[in-house]
């Protein structure tokens, strides 16, 4: 998942808006002699909410827990008196000096600590594995409380996955979710609105603070117990596509089990799997690939060759049009590597060739490439999609290097801007958008349905990094359509048809927009607001579904039509107003190269006309 990381220090000069929790190793911590001796009482909010899991599901505190008591740069713990797990506990410490609100958080350590107004702690990703419950010291729990309170309600915040195994000398399980760029553990910050609400965690560690996998291991000597449940402790996440859970044994073999559906983790809930080794065969000393022969047609593009096992390898290249983009995921579940092929304009079939090499064997891959035939090379018109807010401070500079890049690449480059819906211009469509290509912060830009745009202070880099962007979209996946749109205004009423002529004969997914220009109103920039702002292509109103409806393509060298008609709202200015239409398409089975897990589509093409004009087909 991509995150939006929210204080600290810069991440790179170039980029604004992009911070991140810092570790702490040098803070303040305050002597326990330094402060007022204080009890505290502490309870759990909810009933599944209870730091030990009991077998009724609910977790309470254990004897001998230890708590942070965190005020301004102080941090002190606190133990629990209690003498067997309890839902409520009495902690007692020295009461950091000062008279503000301040945090308790579960477990205490001396890293926990209060920045920018985040309580700063972590998740550690290497867990150790315990019948029935979790390892002390893991389940994250805090409050967040008025300067004058004894009395404590906790919230968890974290949830994680349940699972029973069957087959016994299983030493270690690794949970490792199909969106690679998803947080499970790391450094977190956790944020309250006010004194006595649940907190939650608003805010990440950079990339490498974080981790995208858990490990759970059993103590030494041991293995985990057949039929007893165990218990992943992750961050909240939503695991698009799922996840796979790797299993090894005590003498070196390996499982594994894929959950493929859409899972969710929520704070305080485990989702639950019974036997889920079952029937799993183990190995130890392999390695497998796929495919063993390629076939590309003659515009090339992307391919993948998939690699699992657990024995030292290395692919060599052996021809000059077949290019290495990257090589991702667990080897010992599938890692992918990534290649390109350069579009064939020999005219006649080719072969190309690869080795996998393992110990000292080396194994040749084929891979053939036909002419192009009747493929056309049909112009690219990459799609920008500027998620913005009128409340945004950093906004108008991702606006100036859309207009920019708008500038240098003229019809080349269409976008669009989907307006927050907590501010003004959002439309009905707003939230599903931004879910879909997980905004979490503002200004965000996604080119082409697969590339992350940052917010870069220089807009004439930015700019660059989007022509650099569509033009990557054009080498790993050659355009596969052509649209045309023209559309008839009279007085409120519109419709509008786009021809879409699709070289291939399988799905593809048509999005309508209905976008407004030169809408003159208010935006935030930096601490001040400028009253006469210029926005444009504002997303009005959408003639598909928000996310695009399905279509079949057409017989090869055939145009599917699509029509459609709309109500103009009197509010919108229709002399300002565009029809801007995109074709997504599939990747296939081809590597989805994108910046995080955005699904299966990404967009191939896109173009743009005005109310009332004609913008034809660009076929030969």
């Amino acid at each position: 998942m991509k995150k939006h990381f929210l204080f600290a220090v810069a991440l790179a000069a170039l980029m604004t808006c992009a911070c991140s929790v810092e570790s702490i190793d040098n803070q303040n911590v305050q002597s326990e002699e330094d402060g007022e001796f204080t009890v505290l009482t502490a309870g759990f909010a909810g009933e599944e909410t209870r730091t030990v899991r009991q077998a009724d599901g609910k977790v309470f505190w254990s004897p001998g827990d230890k708590i942070s008591i965190v005020r301004s740069s102080r941090n002190i713990a606190f133990t629990a008196s209690n003498t067997e797990p309890a839902a409520s506990a009495q902690f007692s410490g020295s009461m950091p000096s000062g008279t503000g609100n301040y945090w308790a958080v579960y477990p205490y350590s001396v890293s926990n600590s209060f920045q920018n107004g985040y309580l700063v702690t972590s998740l550690p990703s290497s867990q150790e594995a315990v019948a029935g419950s979790f390892a002390d010291n893991l389940f994250i729990s805090a409050a967040y409380v008025k300067s004058n309170a004894t009395s404590l309600t906790f919230y968890h915040q974290c949830g994680g996955v349940k699972f029973t195994v069957t087959q016994p000398g299983i030493k270690r399980v690794t949970l490792i979710p199909a969106d690679g760029n998803v947080f499970l553990a790391g450094l977190i910050g956790l944020y309250a609105t006010t004194p006595g609400s649940a907190p939650y965690i608003r805010a990440t560690g950079y990339p490498e603070d974080m981790s995208n996998t858990i490990e759970l291991t059993a103590p030494e000597g041991k293995t985990l117990t057949v039929g007893e449940a165990y218990h992943f402790v992750t961050m909240p996440a939503e695991l698009s596509g799922g996840f796979t859970l790797l299993f090894e044994k005590e003498d070196g073999t390996l499982a594994s089990r894929t959950i493929s559906k859409d899972v969710s983790i929520q704070a305080a809930h485990f989702v639950s799997l019974k036997e889920v080794d079952k029937g799993l065969t183990f190995k130890k000393d392999f390695l497998e690939y796929s495919p063993g022969e390629v076939w590309l047609d003659g515009l090339g593009g992307a391919f993948g060759i998939h690699v699992k096992g657990t024995l030292e390898y290395h692919i060599d290249v052996l021809s000059d049009w077949i290019h290495e983009v990257s090589a991702t995921g667990d080897v010992r579940i599938d890692r992918c590597h990534a290649y390109y092929a350069d579009r064939n304009d020999e005219g006649v079939e080719r072969t190309g060739m690869f080795t996998i090499c393992y110990g000292e064997n080396c194994y040749p891959i084929m891979v053939t490439q036909s002419a192009m035939g009747d493929l056309k090379v049909y112009p690219h018109h990459a799609l920008g999609m500027r998620f913005t807010a009128t409340w945004c401070q950093y906004c108008p500079t991702m606006d100036e290097t859309i207009r920019k890049a708008k500038a240098a690449m003229g019809d080349a480059f269409e976008y669009v801007c989907i307006y927050a819906s907590s501010g003004n211009y959002s439309f009905a469509g707003s939230d599903l958008l931004s879910n879909c290509y997980q905004i979490s912060g503002y200004p965000s830009g996604i080119i082409d349905g697969r590339f992350d745009l940052p917010n870069y202070s220089s807009t004439d880099y930015g700019a660059s990094v989007i022509a650099y962007a569509a033009e990557e979209t054009v080498r790993y996946y050659p355009t596969a359509t052509a649209i045309g749109i023209s559309s008839v205004l009279s007085g409120r009423n519109l419709s509008v048809t786009v021809d879409v002529n699709a070289q291939y004969e399988e799905e593809y997914k048509l999005t309508v927009f209905l976008c407004e220009n030169e809408i003159i109103g208010s935006q935030q920039s930096g601490s001040t607001v400028i009253s006469d702002f210029n926005h444009s292509r504002v997303t009005r109103m959408a003639l598909t579904s928000f996310t695009g409806d399905l279509f079949e393509g057409p017989e090869s060298g055939a145009v599917k039509t699509l029509q459609f008609t709309a109500s103009i709202p009197a509010s919108y200015n229709t002399g300002n107003m565009e029809v801007v239409a995109f074709v997504q398409r599939n990747f296939n089975g081809r590597p989805a190269l994108q910046s995080a897990n955005y699904g299966e589509w990404y967009i191939d093409n896109s173009r743009s006309a005005k109310l009332g004009a004609t913008v034809p087909l660009e076929v030969e």
